[in-house]
């Protein structure tokens, strides 16, 4: 387990007129080299839920722990990376390489050792450094600033990484691209990612599980491979499951030999039809 909440709740403006509860009672684990994406419509409280886990908020209850020690209220933990929403709002610096030497830079880094961590990093986000390192911010596309803010924090080598609404405002193009870059940092270098986002589809077959939120409680957990259905949900959390997936929670209390998901709506068909052609189809 990297990190666990234990029964986290969180109100703005306590004890006053204009008091908001924004979490209630959340329990959830973290394990090591998941890809865990939490989901939920407008004012659920799922980018609350992500300042929490990066220690920005302090919860109203309960406790939050990185590995077996409750989590440091002094900034953000070295362990932990967190790329905010619309992070290339926040570049400040005036070429590629500057911005992403800004973190080691203020750790001591420096010389060649600085020079090989940033482009490492930009490597990683799939930008080669030969190309991009002294090119200058204004020249960026928004989904090539994206991935350098994520590279501002890679840099600093975090062991999970806590990413607020990473695909608003990308085309079809640079959500893919980005996409990938995480997949491959998951997959291939092992850190654990958080991504708050209402898109769920996109990064559906690439997670580990899905967190519903509602109403700042957890209505439902979700896996790509899960075999039991979800609960019943609310409308607009139902709405934001990927269709193939509302298709086999549908089928499969009908028919509960059908799994309750597929990573892609390929598997799902493949799934129907194999059951069908088996003579187990009998009538939706």
């Amino acid at each position: 387990m990297l990190m666990k909440l234990e029964s986290v709740s969180h109100t703005y403006q306590p004890r006053t007129v204009f008091a908001q509860a924004a979490l209630r009672n959340i329990t959830l684990s973290i394990e090591e080299n998941e890809f865990l994406v939490i989901a939920g419509g407008e004012g659920s409280g799922k980018s609350t839920l992500l300042l929490i886990m990066a220690g920005m908020i302090k919860p109203s209850q309960g406790q939050v722990y990185l590995g077996e020690a409750p989590l440091p209220r002094q900034g953000i933990h070295p362990n932990l990376g967190l790329v905010f929403q619309h992070p290339e709002q926040q570049i400040f610096e005036l070429t590629v390489g500057e911005e992403v030497a800004f973190g080691p830079i203020n750790r001591g880094i420096k010389g060649e050792e600085l020079r090989s961590a940033v482009a490492e990093a930009l490597a990683a986000v799939g930008l080669d450094p030969a190309h991009y390192y002294d090119r200058p911010i204004r020249e960026l596309s928004t989904g090539e600033k994206r991935r350098v803010a994520l590279a501002s924090t890679l840099v600093l080598q975090p062991q999970l990484l806590l990413m607020d609404e990473p695909l608003v405002g990308l085309d079809h193009k640079g959500r893919c691209q980005l996409i990938d870059h995480l997949v491959d940092l998951n997959r291939t270098r092992g850190i654990t990612i958080v991504m708050v986002t209402h898109q769920i589809r996109p990064v559906y077959p690439h997670c580990s599980r899905v967190v519903l939120l509602h109403q700042g409680q957890i209505s439902g957990i979700i896996g790509p491979e899960q075999s039991s259905p979800l609960e019943e949900l609310d409308g607009s959390e139902q709405i934001a499951l990927p269709i193939h997936v509302q298709l086999l929670q549908h089928l499969q209390k009908v028919k509960p030999d059908l799994p309750a998901s597929a990573r892609t709506a390929e598997e799902a068909g493949a799934i129907i039809a194999a059951h069908w052609q088996s003579g187990e189809g009998g009538h939706y």
